[in-house]
């Protein structure tokens, strides 16, 4: 037998199977980048194409704590000029308003542009865990005016403001990359005003807020199309302008958000970790709609570990919260969370339990409770109840509500979705039934467009 190739001996020495390394590169890169069996190619000499070489050996680095190039892996083979980052690349700052200034620099693209392209590595673990904490720990202090340049009226702050909410809304009913695009326009032109505009106290303080919304929302946009660690970058900017803003409840929204993108990820003992932190750091006291919506993300945590008694429990506490949801009270961003929300959410929950019935039952009141708002939350619940009901082998029940969620596909590009029609089509594939037949037909031109 020949030698083991050098990729062979670092998948070893993680306990790593091709198949492992295949699911990484897709977190890192988006769903479908490369399929299950490709590293299998590589370990018998042929070498991956474009920027996926340098992808490899910084995945290989960050997880073995050690240099590893490309070059090491394929010697004479490999040849790229991509630039590969982590997606907390020059973000380690003070957590003060310089620190915030510092990252929104970072926002925005600079007059050359790059000689070489860029990619983007997600973080995990300690990486996510890290910069929660030091928020959390971070020393509130008031924010502070500036003096940079031309005076920032405060009007203009709260025409931002307004347009934070305009944007998303616009990501509830159309999602997709051009709402991506609009709202990093946003985002930079608002970290360019905190920056190098000139105001007062209580000026900056709305500016910093707008800054750490739109990142938030650029954050969830981007992994809603599967663009983890650009979301991840967002995310960590947001965190920061929502603490120079004193914006405790935001930030922990900023966090949880984090959380639930690593429960996407498979990651979930980290995503347990985040909402813990997120519901420790969220203000005394938050909102109902604040901690009903920290709860439930808590309760999916508690879920997809199996723990049903926790999850339970958490569930019951954001029930209770719904009920004292008042308008007047809540921040403007979580006018989203409200029963319908919640009700939908516990049955996701429950679904992940193994509890398909009481699943079902939570995801119809949620259903109906949605009418014709949030049209992607109805997607998502809709897949959600199809599973649910094939788990109770109702086959015609299932398609409907798959049929449901299909109908629903027209307007958005989310990557969470894809993922979960995906994930039906497996299921239903081995039914013989037509109804079942007829869902893989459907499912695989909406995917295919």
């Amino acid at each position: 037998m020949g030698e083991m190739p050098l990729l062979g001996e670092y998948l070893s020495r993680l306990d790593w199977s091709p198949e492992r390394l295949a699911r990484e590169i897709n977190r890192v890169c988006g769903p479908g980048t490369i399929s299950a069996k490709a590293p299998y190619g590589w370990l018998r000499g042929s070498c991956p194409r474009g920027r996926l070489p340098q992808v490899v050996a910084t995945i290989l680095t960050r997880r073995l704590n050690e240099p590893i190039t490309a070059e090491e892996l394929w010697p004479k083979k490999f040849s790229s000029r991509t630039v590969i980052l982590a997606a907390d690349d020059g973000l380690d700052l003070p957590w003060t308003q310089e620190g915030t200034l510092r990252s929104a620099a970072m926002l925005i693209p600079p007059t050359e542009s790059r000689s070489q392209p860029v990619t983007l590595l997600g973080l995990n673990g300690s990486d996510l865990i890290r910069p929660a904490i030091d928020w959390l720990t971070a020393l509130d202090v008031p924010t502070a005016g500036s003096m940079r340049g031309a005076q920032l009226n405060p009007d203009a702050v709260r025409v931002l403001a307004e347009r934070v909410g305009q944007l998303r809304r616009l990501d509830d009913t159309q999602g997709g990359p051009l709402v991506l695009e609009w709202v990093v326009q946003d985002l930079r032109w608002a970290a360019n005003l905190v920056r190098s505009a000139s105001y007062d106290a209580s000026t900056g303080t709305l500016l910093f807020r707008a800054l750490a919304e739109l990142a938030q929302l650029a954050g969830w946009v981007a992994c809603d199309l599967g663009h983890e660690a650009l979301g991840q970058r967002y995310f960590l900017v947001g965190l920061r302008a929502s603490h120079a803003a004193g914006d405790r409840q935001l930030g922990a929204n900023i966090v949880s958000c984090l959380s639930y993108q690593a429960s996407w990820s498979g990651n979930r003992e980290d995503a347990l970790r985040l909402i813990k932190l997120a519901r420790k750091g969220a203000g005394h006291p938050p909102s109902a709609s604040v901690r009903a919506l920290l709860a439930t993300r808590q309760a999916r945590a508690h879920a997809q570990l199996g723990q049903h008694d926790q999850c339970e429990q958490v569930l019951d506490e954001a029930a209770g919260l719904g009920e004292a949801i008042t308008t007047d009270s809540e921040p403007p961003w979580a006018y989203w969370v409200t029963p319908a929300v919640l009700a939908a959410d516990a049955g996701r929950a429950w679904l992940e339990l193994g509890q398909a019935e009481r699943a079902e039952e939570d995801l119809l009141r949620g259903l109906r409770l949605f009418g014709a708002a949030q049209p992607r939350n109805r997607l998502l619940h809709n897949t959600s109840l199809a599973e649910a009901r094939l788990a109770r082998r109702d086959v015609d029940g299932a398609a409907e509500a798959t049929h449901d969620a299909l109908d629903l596909t027209a307007s958005f590009g989310s990557a969470r979705a894809r993922s979960r029609l995906r994930d039906l089509r497996a299921k239903f594939t081995p039914i013989a039934a037509a109804a079942a037949r007829e869902i893989c037909d459907r499912i695989e031109t909406v995917l295919s467009a």
